[in-house]
């Protein structure tokens, strides 16, 4: 299983670069801007070998990124102009001789790259999974109130405590105003209409778990069940939810259900924010999980097109959930210890590959659509830097000074190492204190 989760990060790290990387490729062989090197990884190479245009292409030692080397760009702060050019150098040929729009694109294609291959990964999960459809039929049951109570795939719900139901958001409808911890359901089984006694649908089903959260970090995989809580029975997702943040981050024992079996397991609720109604950051004592129905509606596979909506609405969502940690981070309202770097990352995708092929791309999509965003934040170095530097460039239709390029560069690089230093130690710190615990 370890050698399966390695290739699973390398693969994830690997393809991202790599779509990144070629953005840039692509659009500056259309512009006529000669590429020298395209490296996934840094420092010294693995393997490469050169294509008939003179582009080398590599694998590198160390896997945290990649580049695009445009020829005559040996001095990341060199400024070069038509009159310094080497004789006979082609118009096209040399990054800095190229048009300011020509550079504009080259260098936005990156991350617009790394949008695209989200919005096409997220668009195939839709299509894999399917989208719910409103018939009220049962198209998926978590086993444990499968086995302990008498609901099966394909029952239709005919009726909830008496309630009529047409559609499956009725019966989420109905239950809003439900206070008991069972209601009463009417089904149809084949020809059989039957009564049944289901608990309250939002039950500490697992659906979803963090990256280095307590969750993840104590074993806890999408679809266990958590039945008990320092020994007390959980009613429902609210209850377990409520019992977290009143533990005042002591080591609590928990009971599971997974797979027809019981585990005993034992988890330390942390600090960490969590994101309100209106879009302000709260900070709670959290296990990073999120629950779900105890069963699903059937599902059906949309068309291209409306898994293209779907897959960019997606993208979007992780675009503007970026936009508000960032805010979160400036506000002060989020710790700039709870953000996560290299080794967090790796270790969320060592986690999805243990939960299905759909979970381990939803995450590809999200790093895709994360390292497209990083690289367009105005950061010398990255993209956004370069692209700043192209609009400074346009408005005083003159390039920046070589030294200020310079400083530039080294002011980025220096904040840029700083920061995957920064993230780096947030991450081992996080996997110290629950190897502590």
């Amino acid at each position: 299983m370890i050698f399966f989760q390695f290739i699973a990060i390398v693969c994830a790290f690997g393809v991202v670069i790599f779509v990144h990387e070629f953005g840039h490729f692509i659009v500056a062989r259309f512009n006529k801007i000669k590429v020298s090197v395209f490296s996934i990884g840094f420092g010294p190479r693995i393997m490469s070998f050169k294509d008939k245009k003179g582009t080398n292409w590599q694998i590198a030692i160390i896997p945290l990124g990649g580049f695009v080397k445009f020829s005559g760009d040996e001095n990341i702060a060199s400024i070069k102009t038509k009159a310094n050019s080497p004789p006979g150098a082609s118009k096209y040929a040399e990054f800095d001789l190229a048009p300011l729009f020509s550079r504009f694109s080259t260098v936005v294609a990156g991350p617009l790259a790394n949008f695209l291959f989200s919005v096409l990964i997220f668009s195939l999960i839709f299509v894999i999974q399917g989208i719910p459809v409103e018939e009220p039929v049962v198209g998926k049951v978590n086993s444990y109130y499968e086995n302990n109570y008498d609901l099966k795939v394909n029952d239709q719900i005919l009726k909830v405590e008496d309630k009529k139901v047409s559609s499956f958001s009725d019966i989420f409808s109905h239950l809003k105003r439900q206070k008991s911890e069972m209601s009463s359901f009417t089904i149809k089984r084949g020809d059989l209409e039957k009564e049944i006694e289901l608990p309250y649908l939002l039950q500490p089903v697992v659906e979803a778990i963090e990256p280095l959260s307590a969750a993840s970090l104590s074993g806890l995989e999408i679809g266990d069940v958590i039945l008990t809580m320092e020994g007390k029975k959980l009613s429902n997702f609210n209850d377990l939810r409520e019992k977290i943040i009143n533990s005042e981050g002591k080591v609590m024992k928990i009971t599971i259900f997974r797979n027809g079996k019981i585990l005993e397991k034992e988890i330390k609720p942390v600090l960490s924010p969590i994101e309100d109604q209106d879009g302000n950051f709260d900070t709670i004592y959290r296990i990073g999980v999120a629950g779900g129905p105890i069963f699903y509606p059937r599902t059906t596979s949309p068309g291209f097109w409306k898994a293209l909506v779907l897959g960019a609405e997606a993208t979007k969502g992780v675009i503007m959930a970026s936009f508000k940690g960032i805010k979160g981070i400036i506000s002060g309202q989020v710790d700039p210890k709870h953000l996560s770097g290299p080794v967090g990352i790796a270790h969320a995708v060592s986690d999805s590959i243990k939960s299905g092929l759909v979970t381990f791309l939803s995450l590809v999509a999200i790093i895709s659509t994360g390292i497209g965003f990083v690289n367009l934040l105005p950061i010398p170095i990255l993209d956004g830097g370069h692209i700043v530097l192209l609009m400074y460039e346009y408005i005083f239709r003159s390039k920046p000074t070589e030294e200020i390029t310079r400083f530039s560069m080294i002011f980025g690089l220096v904040l840029l190492l700083s920061l995957l230093l920064f993230t780096t130690f947030n991450d081992i710190s996080r996997l110290v204190l629950f190897l502590n615990f």
